[in-house]
């Protein structure tokens, strides 16, 4: 008797993909592996040599914790209004968003949209004129690519967080991933969750600049490391006061301020870790005009409020990270 197929182990209501990718760095090639992986057919919009590598080799996706390879074939396309996508993920770096968008014009049909990444004013930085539904999220990996192939880290504080939107497409996205093995959270409060997130990741990269962006001289630097835990504090209880919701509850509590010293042994330890490199240092290094653009970001949000006179000490220094 032949062993079920994924999708009829996950249930009757598990359907095929015909999924778009746009954005081929490691967030894209690391999902959109495991998506073609489970059986989804998997395109990717063509786009210079990255998609040149797409082409020969698959995209190719290696878990650094526990060696795992995912090699997957996948399509490149040149014109996205030739096929009909049931959903687009968009994994591309904010300054490009709207270059991203530009391509999605010409898109067929009304497929739902995904946008994974670093989005702090959520549906207010996209465009309008959209061909169907978006939603947003943030992935549950870090990592950098290495000749063509995605060394990545699956974040367990982190979990792939999606927003709890009701279309089709998306919850066979988010079922697929928990079938890979990675952790899915869903919440109705993405466009507050990615503001905090915002504030917390531009804080921990202004700290590594001014460490020239080497995680183990961060965790080894207390003044710095107990000014960026203030700072996200700061930035938390600001917005808090502001009455943002959606603030991650792991984080609400390592950064309640009568835990400041846990939080500075806390991050001294991850940051020595292989997380430390892979999930911050590796893309503060690589997307600097992102991380200052998120610093400019939270304080535009902070303006002259206190308590943040920590957070503004931080992210107002501008500094390039030597060695970089």
């Amino acid at each position: 008797m032949p062993a079920p197929s994924r999708n009829e182990a996950r249930g009757q209501e598990a359907v095929a993909l015909n999924v778009l990718l746009i954005g081929l760095g490691v967030i894209g090639t690391v999902y959109g592996a495991h998506l073609a992986a489970a059986g989804h057919t998997v395109c990717v919009l063509d786009h210079g040599p990255r998609t040149d590598d797409v082409r020969q080799s698959g995209l190719r996706a290696r878990d650094v914790g526990t060696g795992a390879v995912t090699s997957s074939v996948a399509e490149v396309v040149s014109n996205p209004g030739v096929e009909t996508y049931d959903l687009i993920i968009v994994a591309v770096r904010r300054e490009q968003l709207l270059a991203a968008a530009r391509s999605l014009k010409q898109v067929s049909a009304a497929p739902c949209i995904l946008f994974l990444g670093n989005n702090p004013h959520g549906r207010a930085a996209l465009p309008a004129d959209l061909p169907g539904p978006t939603s947003l999220g943030f992935p549950g990996i870090g990592g950098t690519m290495v000749e063509g192939v995605a060394e990545y880290l699956r974040i367990s504080q982190q979990p792939t967080t999606i927003a709890s939107d009701n279309y089709p497409a998306l919850e066979e996205f988010a079922n697929t991933m928990h079938s890979r093995g990675f952790a899915v959270s869903r919440t109705p409060a993405m466009e507050g969750w990615l503001a905090y997130h915002a504030t917390f990741v531009a804080c921990v990269a202004a700290a590594l600049y001014r460490c020239g962006t080497d995680p183990r001289r961060l965790a080894a630097d207390r003044p710095i490391l107990d000014l960026m835990c203030t700072a996200i504090t700061e930035g938390f209880a600001v917005q808090r006061a502001a009455g943002r919701t959606g603030l991650p509850k792991n984080l609400a509590i390592l950064h309640h301020p009568l835990l400041r010293p846990l939080a500075v042994r806390y991050w001294a330890t991850q940051l020595r870790a292989p997380l430390g490199e892979l999930c911050f240092a590796a893309h503060a290094r690589h997307a600097m005009p992102e991380m200052v653009a998120l610093a400019d970001v939270v304080l535009a949000v902070v303006g002259d409020r206190p308590p943040a006179g920590h957070l503004r000490r931080l992210l107002e220094r501008r500094s390039v990270p030597t060695g970089a």
